[in-house]
C-alpha cells in the first residue's frame, strides 16, 4: 500500500473506538464546565443575569448587538445559543424571538453563500471539523443540515458545506428558516424564564447550554448509526 493510500485507509476498530471515547470524554468535560459552576454558584449567576437585565443598555441597542452577532455567525465565533438566550433576559420573549429568528435565518443564508463562493472562507470552515463530517453532510444533504441547526460550529459548517456541494438553495433555506425560527423561539422562551418574563438561571443554562449539547448528542448518535448501517451493508 502506498503512503497516499494509507492516508485514506479506514481506521481500525480500536482506533475508532478510542476516538469515540475521546469525543464523549470531551463532551462530558464541556458539560461539566457549565453545570458544575451553575450548581456551585447558581445564586451568583442569577444576580449577574439580573444586573444585565436592569443595566443601562437600551433594549434597542441590545437587540441590534445580538442581531449582528447572530447574523454573522457564519464568520464570527458567536456562541449563538448564549447570545440568543440572554437577549430574552434583557428584552423579553417576543422581541428576542423575532430578532433570533431573523438573525439566525440570515446566518444560514450567509453560510450557504459562503460555501457556494468557495475560496479561503470554505477552507477555514473545513479545518477542525470532526473526521468524516463533510462526507456525512454530502451524503445526507438537507437532513444533515437540519439536524445540525442547534449544534455550535456544526450548524455553520453544515450549511457552508451544503453551499459548497451546490445543494438546491430553495428547500434548504426554507427549511433552515423554519428550524432557525423554532430555535429562536426556544432560546427566547428559556431566556425569559419559560415565558414568564423573569430571570431563571436554570432556564438560561437549559437554553444556552443543555439544548445545544442534547442536539450534539443526537447528531452524534445519528452519524454513528449511519456509519454502522453502512458498515453492515458493506459486510453483507
Amino acid at each position: 500500500m502506498s503512503g497516499m493510500d494509507s492516508l485514506h485507509a479506514p481506521l481500525p476498530h480500536t482506533a475508532r473506538a478510542g476516538r469515540m471515547a475521546l469525543t464523549v470524554a470531551a463532551a462530558c468535560l464541556f458539560l461539566a464546565l457549565f453545570i458544575v459552576p451553575f450548581l456551585l454558584f447558581g445564586e451568583t449567576l442569577e444576580r449577574l443575569a439580573r444586573s444585565w437585565l436592569t443595566g443601562p443598555a437600551s433594549d434597542g441597542l441590545a437587540m441590534l448587538l445580538a442581531g449582528g452577532l447572530l447574523a454573522g455567525d457564519a464568520v464570527l465565533p458567536t456562541p449563538s445559543s448564549v447570545v440568543a438566550t440572554l437577549l430574552a433576559t434583557k428584552v423579553g420573549f417576543w422581541p428576542a424571538a423575532i430578532v433570533n429568528a431573523v438573525a439566525l435565518s440570515i446566518a444560514a443564508a450567509a453560510g450557504y453563500g459562503l460555501g457556494r463562493a468557495g475560496g479561503a472562507g470554505l477552507e477555514r470552515v473545513r479545518r477542525g471539523l470532526p473526521p468524516g463530517f463533510a462526507d456525512w453532510v454530502r451524503r445526507h444533504g438537507l437532513v444533515a443540515v437540519l439536524l445540525c441547526r442547534p449544534v455550535p460550529v456544526l450548524s455553520e459548517a453544515s450549511v457552508v458545506l451544503a453551499g459548497a456541494a451546490r445543494a438546491d438553495p430553495g428547500p434548504l433555506l426554507v427549511w433552515c428558516t423554519v428550524l432557525q425560527s423554532a430555535l429562536g423561539l426556544a432560546y427566547a422562551f428559556a431566556g425569559s424564564g419559560w415565558g414568564q418574563g423573569r430571570v431563571d438561571a436554570a432556564a438560561i443554562v437549559t437554553g444556552a447550554v443543555l439544548l445545544p449539547l442534547a442536539a450534539a448528542a443526537v447528531v452524534g448518535l445519528v452519524a454513528l448509526l449511519s456509519r454502522t448501517g453502512r458498515a453492515g451493508s458493506a459486510g453483507g
